[in-house]
């Protein structure tokens, strides 16, 4: 789910999408985080209930629960997060857990709406250490959360219900289309930007349900999350896709350095031994162009 950001011309048009990001190099990250072990220095910010000290793992790095590396995200965004038989799965809590398990610490998922997560709200009240929710980095969630290097890159997409919805962005605003958004998003944003309809929903399972029973005309999402409901109705057509200079980041309490550097030494780590590319292929198989 992404929010607003300028549309870039990319370099290459045929350049795989649904594969991963270039991402800077992580030294500096590491080694604060070793920093950090070494003083047992603990994070900064603002007020927010006590977090405990793990009780295993990095004694730099404070824990809301001891011994638990608790996650919020949204309840169900696949492939990024979503229950299976009881279970929350999805790339993002396969990230959760690695960064659990370089802690030495067990993870908990939290599920909360996705503007007390996107607003910073979780994370400043202490109900997690970490939101990781197919969050944007963007300078104005920058204000209120701090964020880890990238781990993903998308693009936005508008997609209908068979043919005869509109069968591009413009035919939507043209058309007068009803447009479904997911509040808080790059959707929503873009939305109000090119003059659309946009009728908001706080969760993407209930708005492309809408969809296909015809109480919006489009949805304007993600690409990967339009792939992913779109598996389920044949009928969706992909009209239109964009490309948005936007890339996803694990956020941490604003000042949280003990953390963010436990985060990036993490995503550092699983994109030198290969476990990031298993991940995304796991849950977003890569696309032949």
């Amino acid at each position: 789910m992404i929010p607003a950001a300028p549309d870039p011309a990319p370099d290459d048009p045929q350049e795989n999408r649904m594969s991963r990001p270039p991402r800077p190099a992580r030294t500096a990250a590491a080694a604060a985080l070793a920093a950090l072990v070494l003083t047992g220095c603990s994070a900064g910010g603002g007020e927010q209930a006590a977090p405990q000290e793990g009780s295993s793992g990095s004694p730099a790095v404070p824990l809301v629960e001891p011994g638990v590396l608790t996650v919020c995200s949204e309840s169900n965004y696949p492939p990024f997060e979503m229950e299976q038989d009881g279970e929350m799965v999805g790339l993002d809590m396969d990230l959760g857990r690695e960064i659990a398990a370089d802690l030495g610490v067990e993870m908990k998922n939290v599920t909360l709406a996705f503007e007390s997560i996107q607003s910073g709200a979780a994370l400043d009240t202490g109900q997690c250490d970490v939101a990781i929710s197919a969050l944007s980095i963007t300078e104005e969630r920058q204000t209120v959360m701090d964020f880890s290097d990238p781990y993903y890159d998308n693009e936005l997409g508008l997609v209908t219900d068979g043919e005869d919805g509109p069968a591009s962005i413009d035919a939507a605003r043209e058309q007068g289309a009803r447009v479904g958004v997911m509040q808080g998003t790059l959707g929503e944003d873009q939305a109000a930007e090119l003059g659309l309809e946009a009728v908001q929903f706080e969760d993407a399972t209930t708005m492309f349900t809408d969809l296909g029973t015809g109480g919006v005309d489009a949805v304007l999402d993600d690409v990967t999350a339009i792939s992913e409901h779109s598996k389920d109705n044949a009928d969706f057509v992909l009209r239109e896709t964009r490309d948005v200079d936007d890339q996803l980041g694990v956020a941490v309490r604003r000042g949280n350095e003990a953390m963010l550097a436990q985060v990036d030494a993490t995503l550092d780590r699983i994109e030198q031994d290969g476990t990031r590319e298993r991940i995304v292929e796991t849950w977003i198989p890569v696309r032949e162009n």
